[in-house]
């Protein structure tokens, strides 16, 4: 379910940020609007593709998997990428990982989604 989410002004003339295509950028920010309130969510590129760029034809899952493999590796001012890409509990799942000095959530709901340190939620 995609929730409204803000994006600082500093994201648009990030250094880090400067080093990926549009596309990218575009699909950081969609995440965002995509990702439960710990900032998780499925990681499929087709489900991804799909919430964010419904109506783009030339959008495949495969452009899709390589700007999510680019906002994995590039790194950040602080060293740190983008997302966290991980596997636990059989299932392939994706956190921002500055999530909380980018988002105030109000009223968070706790997520469902397993946490990369391979904790289930409670």
């Amino acid at each position: 379910m995609a929730r409204i989410r803000t994006i600082k002004p500093s994201f648009f003339s990030s250094y880090s940020m400067s080093k990926m295509p549009v596309e990218a950028r575009y699909l950081f920010a969609g995440l965002f609007t995509e990702a439960d309130d710990e900032g998780r969510m499925i990681d499929s590129a087709k489900k991804i593709a799909g919430a964010i760029f419904p109506h783009d034809e030339k959008v495949t899952t495969t452009k899709v998997e390589k700007w999510l493999g680019l906002l994995a590796t590039v790194k950040g001012e602080d060293g740190s990428p983008c997302i966290l890409r991980y596997e636990t509990e059989g299932g392939r799942y994706l956190s921002i990982v500055k999530w909380s000095d980018h988002q105030r959530i109000s009223n968070p709901t706790r997520s469902i989604l397993p946490s990369p340190n391979g904790k289930a939620p409670e």
